[in-house]
């Protein structure tokens, strides 16, 4: 009769034989062999109807055994159903007569003697069954990976992973993947503790799927180091992958933050890698065909950060194009948006998910992170984003926590998956699962090892390695189980952090392999091979072979040609072992052995890699006092390449470690080395919104500059970040002082003779002198002048702003020096303003065509810098000469994605104001405009632009005011923003607005004061907008009707003169935009005049003008005017009529909210003839219906994805 320690015995032996029957298929090849396997494993069998459903825990295992035994085997497997392996010895008792039944098969197949302890060949027992945990776990994990698992074992999986890595995962990180639930109540907790886990897969899985069908999200895993984080998320990746999506990987480090883009960079490299492989492929085709088009000569800012883009872009790419980075606008806003261009081609193109997971993303850099933020607020389908990070970091004020925050309030949705460690009970059950003895047995050595590790898995899964490795665990033959060496277990003084713990296992390692860890440890959690084989090489140091006996054991792997340490606490354990003063001389050592390699191959990520390390060690580590600005010249190289990846976080960062390393006196004896690192240090902080730092960096060149020409880029950035600052009238005054010192003056209180002398000045330089010929002028060569121009174009919109009248005197400027001097990257904004400048002066065609040479210069020029800016003011000035529609169709996205891709956000956020206020006045749909509006506005706080969130506010609001809908919280908005804002030109549009809605919505009679708070807003401008013609119309209007209202004359003046402005840009400028508007304003004046009988045709006329030229706004208020001019004139069959149709055409514009208002002044104002008003209900019925069909039938959402 077997006994029951004997059956314990022979199920560790089946678990082993079983399962590394796939290596050695002949040890049970025979029927004789399977059918006692069979025998054995049912000594644990349990009846199905006797167990209860909590109790019922499959084991792989049977199933093997079925597929061996011969067919017609004499068992009788009806009754031995379910197999436990982990079943205790009072389950077997209860059901003694199924043992007996068991021992009866095992007799039979199997002589009563030997036993294991003996019988079964002891070398068979060495040879096939593992003597340690290791060895056992190895090859019990080849068939879990094989197969799919029960829930109930997944726990013991994870533990087996960690203790003895199969081929599978070894060379992945080693780590081990507890989850914990926060269910502590549950009776049966490991069970709980097990579906808790599954819970957590499981909402990632629904989390990417939504990705999938809807719009990107992300899932951030967290938890203390050693919670199995990593190993999650590969979890999730195997999913990804079984769904047929591509999974791409990038790992932020420590030691790397000035490595610019590096995780990113590494997972897009991966995309790369697939669409060379699937090259001959459609997809893979079509993918890479949009990226040209998308891309297009922008793609060279790409590659600088994405290396292996270029082995898949056709389109010609000069490199020196990345140069111009230098003087972008903003480069880190342009990457951002190439970023999202990239990510937005492939997600939309790609026949596959794509899945960007980004480990340890505690110490992602600012950059990296704004980034990740942009692409998350696109909500792109079929893109899903999953980190990794550590618990207590997110519980800190980090970027990543802000990110999360923004993210989520725009809408993205976002999952947070917290780790924690075991509980003691889950201890216990996993020991009890390992080492397949019943949890009482080994509660003990539970409660120790919990003790010790406070139930970190990581720390858990060393420690039991570590007791396996010295004996303090074993196989006893004797005893037939495990055991263990208690009290030398509780006497062991462990550490309590995991890192320390690594630490003492790596010491007990031969000297040259902790030297070679030590090594790759000051390069973070992983270093190229090819950085150890050059260090080996220079330094004739023994670095390869060491480093494979550490991958033996677990501490690293090599893949992709990298070192990766299996886990980040066995890097901090590693550099831990590193004496303080060791540190710098091996981290300078090291970067001197990188930094000339780097040079030679012009490899920018070794470069960074060499100047890290030299920057880790600083300047106490260089001994010659000569070699400091060698250091420093490193330092610049590093910061210029970096400058060209658009990453000026990095570029600051070494900017400032070179300026720490020169030497003293360096003003003196490296002053162009020292004058090049704190220009670009100012602009690099200038770009990355550092204004203190960048104080201190101009203060020191003011302070040490030998010449006004070498301080003169450092100005420029003053003045940029004094605008940056909203101190626009500071720039504006440092700006002319500068100019002054060039040469260049502009009157600082200019009269209408000053500007009358400039502009003749300016007509003579170009009299007779043709578009060709302005294109043909010679490259500006005088230094002063290019710089004057440089001012002058700065200057520019910041007078626009701040002082108005001098305006006129830069645009003339720059057309000045452009005429005398040639031509300068920035001419094409001094044309461009002045083109603007005519037409406002009224030879509104001549200004087009100057408007027109300013794109062909930009074009000539190459001046991609300032697109943004030349397109939005030529668009203004065409919308005076073409159709509105026509000109808000085809430049809708033109101006606003010149300037993203020069990372210029302002001028993007001016092009999406100037859109969406043009498409309010020749939009027929109202609801279109809402939408449009609505992404305008999201858009701007995205990009946190206040300035033109500002304009766009009052604009929003008088659409929803317009539909009927109530948004306090879009008041709120506007009320937070206005308060901080003292801008005059925002002034005139909030007042403006306040007097449109007065007037439209006739909601509080005040039309007379608004008008007058308009007037005494409103500056002199010579910047032509086209909102200059609404409010034109709006004012003369009001002023008509409170003429008539009041008899003052100044009233009857103010109509006339908007009457007049209005003439005159029907007869110069576009007849379609402005002639129902002029009708309409004649109207007015002969109904405040007496003039009935003109007043009522130029009513009919601005009716059919309107309707003709598409304005359906317009077209409603001439119906409704011409009805008030009736009721006027006791016309009452007319004015009912004119009502009517008004009602028609707001509803149909879709201003809800007006013609429920018009509708009721009608029945008031009728009550006597109106005795049935079931016409107008069925007409808003119907048109309301009608509205919301053409507004779905012309989302521009839709036409933009189009």
């Amino acid at each position: 009769m077997t006994t029951i320690s004997e059956s314990i015995a022979l199920r560790q032996w089946i678990k082993g034989a079983l399962h590394s029957n796939d290596r050695k298929r002949n040890t049970i090849s025979d029927g004789s062999s399977s059918e006692y396997i069979a025998a054995s494993l049912a000594i644990a069998v349990s009846l199905t109807e006797q167990i209860s459903r909590a109790e019922k825990l499959a084991d792989l295992g049977v199933y093997r055994a079925l597929e061996l035994l011969p067919i017609g085997a004499d068992i009788d497997w009806a009754e031995f159903v379910w197999i436990s392996l982990n079943t205790d010895e009072s389950r077997v008792a209860r059901h003694e007569s199924i043992v007996q039944k068991a021992n009866v098969l095992l007799d039979q197949y199997l002589p009563r003697e030997p036993c294991p302890t003996g019988g079964i060949e002891d070398s068979r027992w060495e040879n096939e069954n593992a003597q340690t945990i290791d060895e056992h776990m190895e090859v019990f994990l080849e068939s879990l990976h094989a197969n799919e698992f029960e829930a109930a074992h997944v726990d013991a999986q994870h533990l087996h992973h960690s203790l003895a890595p199969s081929p599978i995962t070894r060379g992945a990180q080693n780590e081990s993947v507890f989850f914990h639930a926060s269910s502590s109540e549950a009776k049966n907790a490991n069970y709980l503790y097990v579906d808790s886990a599954e819970d957590e897969l499981a909402s990632i899985q629904t989390c990417y799927q939504r990705s999938v069908t809807e719009s990107c999200e992300l899932a951030i895993i967290t938890g203390e180091s050693g919670t199995g984080k990593s190993w999650l998320a590969r979890r999730v990746g195997g999913f990804i992958a079984a769904q047929g999506g591509l999974f791409l990987t990038g790992k932020f480090d420590q030691m790397k933050l000035v490595t610019p883009f590096s995780a990113l960079a590494s997972a897009f490299d991966q995309y790369c890698d697939v669409l060379i492989k699937e090259k001959e492929t459609d997809w893979a085709q079509r993918i890479v065909n949009q990226l040209n088009v998308t891309l297009g000569r922008d793609s060279c800012h790409l590659i600088n950060v994405i290396p292996k883009l270029s082995h898949i872009l056709t389109s010609n790419v000069n490199p020196e194009d990345s140069l111009s980075s230098q003087n972008c606008v903003n480069a880190l806003q342009r990457l951002h948006y190439l970023i999202c261009q990239f990510v937005d081609v492939i997600s939309k193109f790609s026949v596959v998910s794509v899945t960007l997971f980004l480990d340890d993303v505690q110490w992602a850099d600012t950059a990296s992170i704004a980034v990740l933020s942009q692409l998350l607020l696109k909500r792109y389908k079929r893109f899903f984003v999953l980190g990794c990070c550590r618990g207590p970091e997110m519980e800190n004020d980090h970027p990543i926590r802000d990110m999360i925050e923004n993210v989520s309030s725009f809408g993205t949705n976002i999952t947070v998956v917290k780790l924690k460690c075991m509980e003691k009970d889950t201890l216990d059950q996993v020991v009890s699962e390992l080492l397949c003895l019943p949890p009482r047995v080994v509660r003990s050595l539970s409660h120790i090892i919990y003790t010790k590790t406070k139930g970190n898995p990581l720390f858990v899964s060393q420690l039991m390695r570590s007791l396996s490795r010295d004996g303090l665990l074993r196989l006893s033959l004797s005893r037939q189980r495990w055991v263990w060496e208690e009290k030398e277990i509780q006497s062991m003084q462990l550490p309590d952090d995991v890192a320390l713990y690594f630490t003492d296992g790596i010491s007990k390692l031969p000297m040259e392999v902790q030297s070679a860890l030590r090594t790759v440890s000051m390069f973070g959690a992983s270093v190229k091979c090819e950085y150890i084989e050059a260090i080996e090489s220079q330094l004739s140091a023994t670095l390869i072979e060491p480093l494979k006996v550490a991958s033996a054991e677990g501490l690293v792997s090599n893949l992709k040609g990298s070192f990766h340490f299996c886990h980040d606490r066995i890097q901090e354990a590693s550099y831990a072992m590193i004496e303080e003063h060791d540190r710098c001389r091996d981290h300078l050592t090291f970067g001197l052995c990188l930094v000339k390699l780097s040079l030679n191959t012009n490899d920018p990520e070794m470069l960074f890699a060499a100047v890290n390390q030299i920057n880790f060690a600083g300047p106490a580590a260089v001994s010659d006092t000569q070699e400091y600005s060698i250091m420093a010249t490193y330092n610049l190289m590093a910061g210029k390449r970096a400058m060209e990846m658009s990453d000026f976080l990095s570029a600051f960062s070494f900017f400032s470690f070179g300026i720490d390393f020169l030497p003293d006196q360096h003003w003196t004896d490296h002053y162009d080395l020292s004058l090049e690192l704190f220009d670009l240090a100012s602009k690099s902080a200038l770009a990355t919104g550092n204004i203190q730092s960048l104080r201190i960096l101009v203060d020191e060149v003011f302070r040490n500059s030998r010449s006004f020409e070498d301080q003169l880029n450092t100005h420029f950035v003053i003045i940029s970040s004094l605008a940056y600052t909203s101190k626009i009238t500071e720039a504006m005054e440092k700006g002319n002082t500068i100019l002054s010192r060039l040469g260049e003056v502009i009157p600082n209180n200019p009269s209408k003779e000053a500007l009358d002398e400039y502009i003749q000045q300016t007509q003579s330089l170009i009299r007779g002198v043709s578009e060709n010929d302005i294109l043909s002028l010679r490259l500006v060569t005088d230094k002063s002048k290019l710089a004057a121009m440089k001012f002058l174009a700065q200057l520019e919109s910041i007078t626009v702003m701040a002082k108005p009248a001098l305006h006129p005197f830069v645009t003339l400027k720059m057309v000045q020096l452009t005429m005398l001097h040639g031509l300068s990257p920035v001419s094409p904004i001094g044309f461009v303003y002045f083109g603007s400048l005519l037409a406002k002066r009224g030879s509104i065609q001549l200004g087009h065509r100057f408007t027109l040479l300013a794109k062909a210069l930009l074009e000539k020029l190459e001046s991609e810098d300032i697109a943004g800016e030349v397109i939005c003011v030529a668009t203004e000035v065409l919308r005076f000469v073409e159709p509105l529609q026509t000109a808000n169709e085809s430049l809708a996205t033109l101006g606003e994605s010149a300037a993203m891709k020069e990372g210029d956000i302002r001028w993007a956020c001016i092009n999406r104001l100037q859109y969406c206020s043009m498409m309010f006045w020749a939009c027929p749909n109202l609801s279109v405009v809402k939408i449009i509006c609505a992404d305008a506005c999201q858009f701007m706080k995205e990009h946190e632009h206040r300035a033109s969130l500002l304009f766009m506010l009052p604009i929003q609001k008088t659409v929803l005011l317009l539909i009927g809908c109530t948004e306090t919280s879009m008041d709120q908005e506007q009320s937070r923003t206005t308060q901080h804002n003292k801008n005059a030109r925002h002034l005139i549009v909030n007042s403006f607005h306040d007097l449109y809605r007065s007037f439209i919505l006739d909601n509080d009679g005040m039309e007379k004061e608004h008008c007058e708070k308009f007037f005494k807003s409103t500056r002199n401008s010579w910047f032509l907008y086209f909102g200059d013609s609404a409010q034109a119309l709006i004012i003369g209007l009001v002023s008509f009707h409170v003429y008539r209202e009041t008899g003052d004359s100044m009233w009857l003046e103010r109509g006339r003169k908007c009457e007049a402005d209005m003439k005159l840009w029907a007869e110069q400028g576009s007849f379609w935009n402005f002639q129902h508007k002029l009708m309409l304003l004649e109207a007015e004046d002969h109904y405040s005049n007496g003039n009935f009988e003109n007043a009522e045709l130029s009513y009919k006329n601005a009716i059919s003008s309107a309707r003709s030229h598409k304005f359906m706004n317009d077209e409603a208020l001439a119906c409704e005017l011409a009805a008030r001019f009736y009721l006027g004139t006791g016309d009452l069959a007319s004015s009912l009529a004119y009502f009517k149709l008004a009602h028609e055409k707001y509803i149909c514009w879709g201003a809800f909210a007006k013609a429920d208002r018009l509708f009721a002044s009608i029945n008031k104002k009728f009550s006597n003839v109106l005795e049935d008003n079931s016409i107008f209900v069925s007409t808003v019925s119907n048109s309301r219906v009608m509205n919301v069909q053409c507004a779905a039938d012309i989302d521009p959402r839709k036409r933009r994805a189009e």
